[in-house]
C-alpha cells in the first residue's frame, strides 16, 4: 500500500518532549517495575504463540508461499531485547539528548528517508533502462551510505516519536499502572513483511493468509498467486503493507514524519485493543475484524496527528478538512484526487464486482475488475492486480473505497458522540462484540437525543399526546 500525506515542519518544538518515556529505574517501585516486565514478557510470548507457524499445520497460503515466509517469532527474539537494551542505556545523562538535537536527528532521519526514496527510485528506472555500469554502481554507493547514515539515527528517533505519541495518550488519560502506558509505545523503523492475501472466487472474503519475506520478487509473488488459483480456485494477491502488530511493531521506514506517526499509533492501538474485548475477540467475526482495524485507523490518524503538531508540523487547512474522507488502507495519491476520485471508482468497482458475484458470474466479475484496473493505472494509481483478495483486504478498512461495510460511518459516529478521544477508546474498547457495539452506539445516540430534547424543549407531537393524558 502507498499512502501519501502533504507534510511541513519546523525544527523548533512549541513543548519540551515528556520526560516520562526514559525509566527512571531508580525511582520506580521494584515491585512496579516487575509487574510491568511480567506484562512484556507475556505480550512477547503471545505474539509469538499467535504468528508461530507449525509446518504441521500450515494453512494453503502458508504451503503455497513456504519458501517465502517471514519467521514473526526470530523477528520478535530479535528485535525486543535490542529495544529495550538502547531504551536503558539511553537513560545515563552522557547519553541523553537536548530537545533541540532531538529535533535535528528527527528532520535529518526524514530528510535522509526522502533522498534514499529519491536514489532507490532512480536506481531502480535505471536497471529497467539503459543505465551504464558506472551510473549504477554510483547510485548503488550513494544508497548505501544513505542506509548507513540514515540507520545511526533511527534508535533515536523512534525513541523521540515514541514519546510524542506517549504524550497524547498520556492526555487522553489512557495511562495505567502507576502512570505508565501499557503496553508502552515500542516501534522499529523497518521494513515490514508482505501480506498473502486470499479470497474464494465466488465472493469477496478474508480467507487464509501468509506474512512473507519483505525481499520476495515479483516474479514469485506472481508464482504463488496463480498457483493458489489454479490449485485452490482461491483470489490470491501479495502485497505490501504499512505496518505489523508485532511487539515492538514494525512500521514502514520509507514514508513521511505525519505518516508514519500514524501508523505507529494505528498499530500501537492494536496492542492496547488486544487486552481489551474488541481487541482479544478480533478474529471472531468478519465484522469484529473489520471493527478493530476502523476504530485503530481513526484514533490512530487522530493520535498521529496530534503527535506531528507537538513535533512541530504543520497540517494544511485542506489535509484537516479532507481527513475523514482518508483511509490507512487507501492508496490514492492526494495529487490525483482533484482530477480522478479514487475512493468515488473503487466504490462503484466493488459494488458492481459484488453484484456479479452474487449471480455467480466469476469470469465476468474478473474481467470487468481488470478492465477497471486499467481505469485507475491510466490515471496514475498503479495497482498491480485487482481482485476478490484486493477488495477482501482493503474492505477490511471500511472508510476505504474498496468497502462496502456500514462499520465506517458507525464509527466515526461513536467518535462524534464521545467526549473525547481517550473516551471514545476506551468506550469502544469494552465491546465484546458487534452487537454489543451497535447497541452502545444506540445508547449514545438515545443520549446525545434526551440532551436535544432538553435543550429544545418538546416536539408539537410530544406537547399534543402529553395534553392527551391530561
Amino acid at each position: 500500500m502507498v499512502f501519501q500525506r502533504s507534510e511541513s515542519r519546523t525544527t523548533r518544538w512549541p513543548f519540551r518532549l515528556p520526560r516520562f518515556r526514559r525509566p527512571r529505574f531508580r525511582l520506580l517501585a521494584p515491585r512496579v517495575l516487575a509487574r510491568v516486565g511480567r506484562w512484556l514478557l507475556v505480550l512477547v510470548l503471545v505474539a509469538s504463540v499467535i504468528f508461530t507457524t507449525d509446518v504441521l499445520r500450515q494453512n494453503a497460503a502458508e504451503r503455497a508461499a513456504s519458501p517465502h515466509l517471514y519467521s514473526l517469532v526470530q523477528w520478535e527474539f530479535s528485535n525486543f531485547l535490542d529495544k529495550w537494551v538502547h531504551r536503558a542505556v539511553s537513560v545515563f545523562p552522557w547519553n541523553s539528548e537536548s530537545d533541540a538535537e532531538k529535533a535535528e536527528q528527527v528532520d535529518d532521519y526524514f530528510a535522509l528517508t526522502s533522498a534514499r526514496v529519491a536514489v532507490a527510485q532512480a536506481l531502480a528506472d535505471g536497471v529497467a533502462g539503459q543505465m551504464g555500469a558506472a551510473e549504477r554502481e554510483e547510485l548503488t554507493a550513494q544508497l548505501a551510505a544513505l542506509n548507513r547514515s540514515r540507520e545511526r539515527l533511527r534508535a533515536d528517533v523512534e525513541e523521540t516519536l515514541e514519546a510524542a505519541i506517549s504524550a497524547v495518550i498520556a492526555e487522553e488519560g489512557l495511562s495505567s499502572i502507576g502512570g505508565l502506558i501499557f503496553p508502552p509505545v515500542d516501534f522499529l523503523l523497518t521494513t515490514p513483511p508482505y501480506a498473502l492475501i486470499t479470497s474464494p472466487r465466488g465472493r469477496i472474503e478474508r480467507g487464509e493468509e501468509a506474512l512473507l519475506a519483505p525481499d520476495i520478487s515479483l516474479e514469485d509473488s506472481v508464482a504463488i498467486e496463480d498457483e493458489l488459483a489454479a490449485q485452490q480456485n482461491l483470489s490470491a494477491l501479495v502485497i505490501p503493507i504499512g505496518g505489523v502488530a508485532t511487539y515492538p511493531a514494525s512500521v514502514f521506514n520509507d514514508r513521511g514524519l505525519r505518516w508514519t506517526l500514524q501508523i505507529a499509533a494505528h498499530e500501537w492501538l492494536h496492542h492496547y485493543l488486544f487486552f481489551r474485548p474488541l481487541g482479544f475477540n478480533m478474529f471472531d467475526s468478519g465484522d469484529m475484524q473489520t471493527l478493530n482495524e476502523t476504530v485503530a485507523d481513526l484514533a490512530g490518524r487522530e493520535i498521529g496527528d496530534r503527535a506531528f503538531i507537538k513535533l512541530g508540523g504543520v497540517i494544511p487547512v485542506s489535509s484537516i478538512a479532507d481527513e475523514p474522507n482518508k483511509s490507512l488502507s487507501s492508496i490514492a495519491d492526494e495529487a490525483h484526487e482533484n482530477i480522478f476520485d479514487f475512493q468515488g471508482e473503487m466504490r462503484t468497482t466493488r459494488l458492481r464486482a459484488d453484484e456479479l458475484l452474487a449471480e455467480s458470474k466469476i469470469a465476468e466479475a474478473e474481467a470487468y475488475m481488470e478492465s477497471r484496473r486499467l481505469i485507475f493505472v491510466a490515471n496514475g494509481f498503479n495497482i498491480r492486480k485487482l481482485n476478490q483478495a484486493y477488495f477482501a483486504f482493503h474492505g477490511t478498512y471500511a472508510e476505504s473505497g474498496a468497502s462496502v461495510s456500514p462499520v465506517g460511518g458507525q464509527v466515526r459516529e461513536y467518535r462524534e458522540l464521545s467526549a473525547n478521544l481517550g473516551s471514545f477508546i476506551g468506550q469502544v474498547a469494552s465491546n465484546s462484540n458487534y452487537a454489543d457495539f451497535i447497541s452502545e452506539l444506540d445508547t449514545l445516540r438515545q443520549q446525545r437525543d434526551n440532551i436535544v430534547r432538553v435543550a429544545i424543549g418538546p416536539t408539537t407531537a410530544e406537547r399534543n399526546k402529553l395534553a392527551r393524558t391530561r
